[in-house]
């Protein structure tokens, strides 16, 4: 547990939670029991209650972890008094660090007023600004994606420009799964936080929505994007593999006269035309290459080749 103070409101920050700090919580604040017990685990699902004297709020923030290729949800929870911000977390979450160090030294003090709103407002913006970074590195990827798929001489297999499609649209899922639930929750906060801290502080939360839809849509024009790309990349490896069958049938196409001509000749009968006769193998070997020729030129005529 650490603790900052900015003008006259205190941030306490916990990270993984113990039962001595849910305790000292107990002791220097009016929460409710079940209110902290929640906080000794992590929550699955986002939410924002309004007890007496605070605001209790869940969010959760994708994180992108580059080992693996993909976004993971991490959750901060929030304790909000009229001078108390209490913030919760389950792990190192690089934003929040950074601002942390950025209200230690002072640089977020013009920003912040006699109310935890305005801090709440700063750090949810922080974290905001991280996503948008976050996302960021899904614009390269689709950007890359997009030069690999309709390049003419392909570096890459097709395999691997398939594996990676998968790759980008699994993070997009991930980051989706992460922020969907929060919309609702958001416009409750604006209509919980204006009641609990006034008017004045309405523009503060609708600015905390206008900032997760900006992420929305960028997240929805990603999932359009990669959608598209992979119809367009079906279609590309569909015509090819037709190309592919059509070479094969036709081949078949030819070869099935010599096949044909080579079981005649082949035939254990004591009767069979041009066998016998002077240069009957050259005769036969004519009529198998007149007879190819033959089929590639109307081939050719049908515009088939």
């Amino acid at each position: 547990m650490q603790k900052i103070q900015i003008q006259n409101i205190n941030w306490i920050d916990i990270v993984d939670p113990t039962k001595k700090d849910i305790e000292n919580l107990r002791q220097n604040f009016n929460f409710h029991p079940v209110v902290l017990n929640e906080l000794l685990v992590p929550t699955l699902r986002p939410k924002v209650e309004h007890y007496d004297y605070y605001l209790y709020m869940v969010l959760h923030f994708p994180i992108y972890h580059p080992k693996e290729k993909t976004s993971k949800s991490v959750e901060v929870d929030f304790l909000i008094t009229h001078n108390t911000l209490v913030t919760v977390r389950y792990g190192k979450i690089q934003p929040l660090l950074e601002f942390w160090k950025k209200c230690e030294k002072g640089a977020n003090e013009p920003y912040i007023q006699d109310s935890t709103a305005s801090l709440l407002y700063c750090l949810i913006g922080e974290l905001n600004n991280f996503s948008l970074r976050q996302i960021d590195h899904i614009t390269k990827k689709i950007d890359k994606l997009e030069k690999e798929v309709f390049e003419a001489k392909k570096i890459k297999k097709e395999e691997e420009i398939v594996e990676e499609i998968s790759i980008i649209r699994r993070d997009i899922l991930d980051f989706y799964r992460a922020i969907k639930p929060q919309d609702i929750i958001l416009e409750s906060l604006r209509l919980r936080g204006v009641e609990f801290f006034g008017k004045s502080t309405e523009p503060y939360f609708s600015d905390i929505i206008g900032d997760h839809m900006r992420i929305w849509e960028l997240l929805e024009n990603h999932k359009e994007t990669i959608e598209s790309l992979q119809e367009a990349n079906d279609s590309l490896l569909s015509n090819r593999t037709n190309r592919i069958m059509k070479i094969i049938t036709l081949f078949a196409v030819i070869v099935f006269p010599l096949t044909l001509l080579a079981a005649i000749f082949g035939m254990n009968t004591h009767y069979l035309p041009i066998v016998g006769m002077r240069h009957d193998f050259w005769i036969v070997l004519g009529i198998m290459v007149v007879g190819t020729v033959s089929m590639i030129i109307l081939f050719k005529a049908k515009k088939w080749l």
